[in-house]
């Protein structure tokens, strides 16, 4: 892909790496072998670099053109992250039927099915899943968790983000587009942030695995691209001592923080002994 292409789809190799790193520290984080003990904190980064590009991409498509392309944007998705989706759900489903004993690979297939669907977030809630103490074996597809709310929110940001701009010039107001996108996703960030503290205490695993007490993680990036021009004008100095340390503390947070951290709110403990945050933690 050429340099053009590559500026016309939204790629900066910065946030890329940063990407990189994130799901790095997710891995070393599974290891178990202590390297980063919060290395569940880079689905929590990721969330924030996927509001900063897909809402970078979508007002660009906006601006350009004065419409969202629904079919271009949607038909990118699918391209970039089913077919290896699919080749991993097919492999680990052919694994179960052939490896486990009935009655559990039957629940890794409905588990499958469920992630295949981009729901297995919503089903792992159901069932009350403890990402981190379950006392049973965890499903192999488990992980698909956090690719379902992502799913969730490339259907649902393209339709928020058209309806803020047709709302907008239906009523003819003089306020600019990006001002008014900028303060309905502060309000989804708000409400989102609200619900996700009260589900902390009153239902755990649905604040850990749903989309509407995760989107204020995805709303920070959000705000940053729609933020952008006027954050252009802020002068070098000032702009890089506030965004530099950006990587540093969250490489500290990942080396530092420990799994029974709790995250945003402060629930008593669960009835299996863990504390759930609605952070990531993986």
């Amino acid at each position: 892909m050429d340099r053009g292409s590559r500026r016309r789809e939204g790629v900066r190799a910065d946030v890329e790496g940063l990407r990189a790193l994130a799901i790095l520290g997710v891995v070393l984080f599974h290891t178990r072998l202590g390297v980063l003990p919060g290395g569940f904190v880079g689905v929590d980064v990721f969330f924030v670099l996927s509001g900063f590009l897909i809402t970078g991409l979508l007002w660009r498509d906006l601006e350009r053109t004065g419409r969202i392309g629904f079919a271009a944007f949607y038909a990118r998705r699918v391209r970039r992250l089913l077919p290896a989706a699919v080749l991993v759900l097919v492999v680990t489903v052919v694994a179960a039927t052939h490896l486990l004993p009935p009655l559990r690979a039957g629940a890794v297939v409905r588990d499958a099915l469920a992630a295949a669907l981009y729901v297995g977030n919503y089903r792992f809630a159901l069932e009350r899943t403890d990402y981190l103490a379950s006392p049973s074996a965890p499903s192999p597809v488990e992980h698909y968790w956090s690719l379902g709310v992502e799913e969730q929110f490339y259907l649902f940001w393209p339709l928020l983000l058209a309806l803020v701009v047709v709302h907008r010039r239906r009523l003819g107001a003089a306020a600019p587009a990006r001002g008014v996108a900028l303060a309905v996703v502060g309000v989804v960030a708000g409400v989102s942030f609200a619900l996700s503290c009260w589900l902390t205490s009153a239902a755990e695993p649905w604040a850990f695995f749903s989309l509407p007490s995760r989107a204020w993680e995805l709303a920070p990036g959000a705000l940053v691209a729609l933020a952008l021009p006027w954050l252009t004008r802020v002068p070098a100095g000032p702009r890089s001592s506030s965004g530099g340390p950006g990587w540093p503390q969250s490489r500290s947070r990942s080396s530092r923080s420990a799994p029974p951290s709790r995250f945003p709110a402060s629930p008593p403990p669960s009835r299996s002994g863990a504390r759930w945050p609605s952070s990531s933690r993986g």
